[in-house]
């Protein structure tokens, strides 16, 4: 587990949200199952095949693995497109990315506002992937002059796997210079002034990325706080280097293990405020002590899961058909509340524990076995009378 400083998760959590900004690298997408090859291993891919189709000369790009490089070449050799290049991309791999855990945590974070803006770099359409997988809407951004939405939203500074060849931002003069003035960095500037800024999965920075943070930086005095998340350790970290992250800011982990480090501080959030909302609401229809101990037990045992888990719960429970993710509010913790407490009572008839399951679901088990699967909206059970019996009380 990644080790997050107690700062951030404190920006994260802050009431009314808003306070951090994700910036996100090629890193984020090497993780199975999204596997989308980093910038090194996409060129010398993609040089090996400009080669084969007699576009290129072996060895006339000095740096196979210098993507920019390779772009400006291929561009130069084209008549001023890069086309060519792009062509030789893994154009539908990247378009049809598999999500990994990491991409489904950030967009549920998206979905409850902890994460206000996503600035990526990637081309590969993974976000979104996992957006339509859960059912959340989320306004992605990924062609020049395109406003930037003020709630959260997805910015692919660089373009994506559907963007026009020529569109994407690859050529080395394109990534040194002609950016300065354009689109590209009032972009950069408007997502970077968030309070907090994250970035992960990015191996160096690039210039767009450096220049508008120090710009940023000196208006507000060094007072923003940046953080990085990498694999390597912190004196490994070129990226830290480049834009001068302090090492007590620093987060050594994996990208899946980050994300889910803070997921876990907005799932004991909702934990915490399920356990209040269903408490008043339970006392407010005069139930007893017993029954409010009750319920508190099994609110407690949503402790430590997923901050997916607790959305698909939410999203059975309204019976909401659309998505597998329903972001949390006072209402559907006042809605869960009742049945909540009519399955544990009911499964305490019956000499049963009901245990929360990672699918949104519980499991009613005797003696440890499992005899049941249940959600909010229904119940699943192999023994007829006792299916009866456990039906929501009257």
């Amino acid at each position: 587990m990644a080790t997050v400083p107690a700062e951030l998760l404190q920006s994260l959590s802050a009431p009314g949200g808003g306070q951090v900004a994700l910036v996100i690298g090629a890193g984020c997408s090497r993780g199975a199952p999204t596997s989308i090859p980093l910038a090194g291993e996409l060129s010398r891919g993609v040089e090996h095949q400009l080669v084969l189709n007699g576009r290129l000369q072996a060895n006339q790009c000095q740096d196979p693995s210098d993507l920019a490089a390779l772009a400006t070449l291929v561009f130069e050799l084209c008549g001023n497109s890069q086309a060519e290049l792009v062509q030789c991309f893994p154009i539908t791999r990247m378009r049809l990315a598999k999500p990994n855990p990491g991409y489904k945590l950030l967009v549920s974070l998206m979905a409850e506002g902890a994460i206000s803006h996503v600035l990526s770099l990637n081309f590969d359409l993974a976000v979104q992937n996992a957006a339509a997988e859960l059912g959340v809407e989320i306004e992605t951004v990924a062609t020049v002059n395109e406003p930037v939405p003020i709630r959260a939203a997805l910015v692919q500074l660089h373009g994506n796997a559907n963007s026009v060849p020529d569109q994407l931002v690859l050529r080395t003069e394109v990534m040194d210079g002609e950016w300065i003035g354009q689109w590209h960095q009032v972009v950069a500037q408007q997502v970077l002034a968030a309070p907090t800024v994250l970035f992960a999965g990015l191996g160096s920075a690039a210039p767009v990325l450096t220049a508008t943070m120090a710009m940023i930086q000196g208006a507000l005095g060094g007072n923003k706080a940046l953080y990085q998340a990498d694999v390597v350790p912190f004196a490994q970290s070129g990226f830290a280097a480049q834009l001068g992250i302090a090492e007590q800011r620093y987060i050594q982990g994996s990208w899946d293990a980050v994300v889910m480090r803070l997921a876990e501080r907005i799932a004991a959030r909702q934990v915490d405020a399920l356990s209040h909302n269903g408490h008043a609401l339970l006392s407010e229809n005069n139930h007893n002590e017993d029954d409010l101990q009750r319920f508190a037990g099994m609110a407690a045992k949503l402790g430590g899961h997923s901050l997916l888990t607790l959305g698909k719960m939410r999203a059975f429970a309204d019976l909401d058909c659309d998505r597998l993710y329903r972001p949390h509010s006072n209402h559907d913790d006042e809605f869960i509340s009742e049945p909540m407490l009519r399955l544990v009572r009911a499964a305490e008839n019956f000499g049963l524990d009901a245990e929360p399951t990672p699918a949104g679901t519980w499991t009613l088990r005797r003696n440890g076995q499992s005899v049941a699967r249940c959600c909010q909206s229904n119940c699943t059970w192999p023994i007829e009378g006792e299916l009866l019996a456990l039906l929501p009380a009257t």
